[in-house]
């Protein structure tokens, strides 16, 4: 570690008060959003690059020993509440119920089929990490250390993806014009992403299996047709307030 740091690595997380946090509850787009990140900030064709990349550009503050830090503003992937030295931050939000069916398909990709129980992740938050969806919402919502923070909605960069890439250019102080920002979503678009995974380094998780997908539908609204009665009650039960002060139930 010394060596690698030595040469210029630094380990993570150090974050200086000009970088950019993206942030979400688990299963929320942050994966994906790297992509666009990559495509859209730096300009990187993520069909010919490899996902190595793309990890480089937007280093993981949780599970990136080092990185390094090759300007004076630097994107991070994070799945954390909010913390002091989030100065900058893009939170992604996702409507809860999607991100359960999400997570619980992830958990039975990495414990097995028989691994996992819906309705107890839902209820208990068993296998959530660092905390069940309403209370990310609930936490960044709070915005608890005065962070510069826009919120950008995983429905949105499906139906207008380029309106909510130039949102992050202007955040961020960026000139864009709309063919990259258009160029960044074809490059990463759901069915590319999906056959990038057979490529070498392409899963930022190095635990999951190699027979598994990590995309899987991609689009919202998953839980009508996934999520049983019993655990939609569950969900609901604790995180109804949140789906409706984010505007993810209908008036």
């Amino acid at each position: 570690m010394a060596d690698i740091v030595a040469a210029g690595y630094r380990r993570t997380p150090e974050v200086l008060e000009t970088d950019v946090v993206v942030d979400g509850a688990m299963k929320s787009g942050n994966t994906w959003f790297r992509f666009l990140v990559a495509g859209a900030v730096f300009g990187l064709d993520v069909t010919l690059a490899p996902p190595t990349a793309v990890y480089y550009l937007v280093p993981d503050i949780e599970n990136d020993t080092v990185y390094e830090r090759y300007d004076s503003t630097m994107f991070f992937k994070s799945h954390s509440l909010p913390r002091p030295e989030y100065r900058r931050v893009v939170y992604l939000l996702r409507d809860g119920r999607d991100v359960m069916v999400s997570m619980y398909h992830h958990l039975r990709a990495v414990r097995g089929e028989d691994g996992v129980d819906f309705l107890r992740m839902v209820r208990d938050g068993e296998g959530l990490s660092p905390c069940k969806w309403h209370e990310h919402v609930q936490a960044w919502t709070a915005n608890p250390f005065g962070a510069g923070m826009i919120t950008i909605r995983y429905e949105d960069l499906l139906a207008d993806g380029v309106r909510e890439l130039q949102r992050l250019c202007e955040f961020v102080g960026l000139e864009r014009d709309r063919s990259t920002l258009q160029a960044a979503l074809s490059n990463a678009g759901f069915e590319r992403m999906r056959g990038m995974e057979a490529t070498p380094g392409a899963n930022p998780d190095p635990m999951w299996p190699a027979d598994k997908r990590f995309l899987r539908r991609g689009e919202a609204g998953s839980h009508r047709d996934e999520m049983p009665p019993e655990v939609l009650a569950a969900f609901m039960a604790q995180a109804e307030d949140t789906l409706g002060e984010t505007g993810y139930l209908a008036p």
